[in-house]
């Protein structure tokens, strides 16, 4: 057996192996007696070798060899060059005198070149570089706030947190989605910047037919607050992805329901003078007909109603994002043919045309918002957008690179969107700290920040 595959065999085969080799050993040596077992058993029998020799036993038999001589000793001098490695050399060399050097004593670690003059200060390595280790901002993590934005007040944001969102100002009361699945329900967290998730739940936002059936049910991801009701939204497994609205009454909690909004993914509150409505981005409202788009649920009516306000493009692959900056223009996306999120801005003036008269605006006709990258993530921003930027890897997880801000405003006529350069307003270092939303807070935005510290939210201004 050679070595290599000496090697790859088990230990147990290996045992086996050793314990037969030794048993043959044992049988072979029971012939004859040894004449010696080592040099001291010849000297013992044969006196001592002539001169210059030396006895040796050999196959158990006592024979002579000559006596090596001992090679020049050192002269003690310190080699001059490198210290030896430690490797055994490859040929025969001067024996060492046994007197130690005159020189310094070698460490044992080969020189790799002139002694440093300076000794080390004696820190220990601080080892690599991880999250753990990472400086941490108490507000942003290892996020870089840019230029021309400020982050003041932080609060803390509870685990589960599905979904929240504000009242309109000045005062901003909160509340938030908590739960996942079937078991999401509304609860009431406080107002700005005290906020605490109330433990008494206020309404469940899965309707009783799907709570009690057996379709897999996923709670949205936005809450939106006008003062009047809360509104969030859900989606099962089921074909066709059908789901509700839930609106629910704070002032007269039993008058609170629900609407079929199938594919809803989205939602943004739009007020434009006499026409307030929550636009919808999904694939129905009501007993409209079905097919993605943005929807609008008319709460200027008494009873709310019902619109189709914008048509995707054909070849539009899934609902997007939806958001409304504080001067009325809307930004409104969808996830196009090539599998990419794409934004539009749209003036308040041509949303509340689509509302009033019934007749949806074609998106692809509004003016792009150049995002540059993939995102995930929309929110207003004062007079504009902000977005969480990135792209998926190969493993389909979202990597952030920047969270960039793009200004929207309206020309004189009120019907075209102009649309800024974009400006950054967070850049990630690092992966250590996290966006996990932007929300709307007023003219400001808040940021759910998650990293090594916890999860929390940080509101964001534009400088003045």
């Amino acid at each position: 057996m050679k070595t290599a595959d000496w090697k790859r065999v088990s230990p147990w085969t290996r045992s086996v192996s050793l314990a037969v080799s030794t048993f043959a050993v044992a049988l072979l040596g029971t012939g004859c007696n040894p004449e010696c077992v080592d040099q001291f058993d010849c000297r013992a029998d044969n006196g001592q070798p002539p001169a210059g020799q030396q006895w040796v036993c050999v196959d158990e038999k006592c024979e002579t060899e000559p006596v090596e001589q001992p090679p020049t000793p050192d002269s003690g001098t310190p080699d001059a060059g490198p210290v030896d490695s430690g490797t055994p050399d490859s040929g025969p060399g001067p024996a060492d005198s046994g007197t130690p050097d005159a020189g310094p004593v070698d460490s044992g670690t080969p020189d790799s070149g002139p002694v440093d003059p300076t000794p080390d200060a004696g820190t220990p390595d601080a080892g690599p570089v991880t999250c753990e280790n990472t400086p941490h901002d108490a507000k942003l993590g290892t996020l870089a706030l840019q230029p021309g934005f400020v982050a003041t007040e932080t609060a803390p944001l509870p685990d589960g947190i599905a979904a929240l969102g504000s009242s309109p100002g000045p005062t901003y009361a909160f509340y938030a989605v908590q739960g996942g699945g079937k078991d999401a329900a509304l609860y009431s967290m406080g107002t700005w910047p005290n906020l605490q998730l109330s433990t008494t739940k206020l309404y469940d936002v899965v309707t009783p037919e799907d709570r009690a059936g057996s379709v897999t049910v996923y709670a949205g991801g936005y809450l939106i607050n006008d003062g009047q009701r809360v509104f969030t939204g859900y989606t099962t497994g089921a074909s066709g992805s059908p789901g509700s609205i839930a609106a629910y009454d704070i002032a007269t909690p039993a008058s609170s329901s629900f609407l079929s909004a199938p594919k809803n993914y989205s939602a943004a509150a739009f007020s434009s003078g006499d026409t307030s409505a929550v636009l919808i981005n999904g694939g129905g409202l009501g007993t409209l007909p079905t097919g993605l788009g943005i929807y609008g649920l008319v709460t200027s009516e008494n009873p709310l109603g019902t619109v189709r306000v914008a048509n995707f493009p054909e070849g539009t692959v899934g609902s997007g994002f939806t958001a409304v900056a504080d001067n009325g223009v809307a930004a409104l996306g969808y996830f196009n043919g090539d599998f990419v999120n794409v934004i539009y801005g749209v003036a308040p003036a041509v949303v509340a045309q689509a509302i009033t008269s019934g007749t949806p605006l074609e998106l692809g006709s509004q003016s792009p918002i150049e995002v540059g990258s993939e995102f995930d993530s929309a929110s207003s921003f004062g007079a504009g957008v902000v977005v969480n930027r990135g792209g998926y890897d190969e493993n389909f997880s979202f990597v952030s690179t920047d969270v960039s801000r793009f200004a929207l405003s309206t020309n004189t006529g009120g019907d075209t969107v102009t649309v800024g350069a974009r400006a950054a307003v967070l850049d990630y270092v690092d992966q250590c700290t996290t966006v996990t939303m932007l929300e709307p807070l007023g003219s400001d935005v808040l940021v759910g920040v998650a990293d090594k510290n916890g999860q929390r939210l940080v509101r964001l201004q534009v400088a003045p």
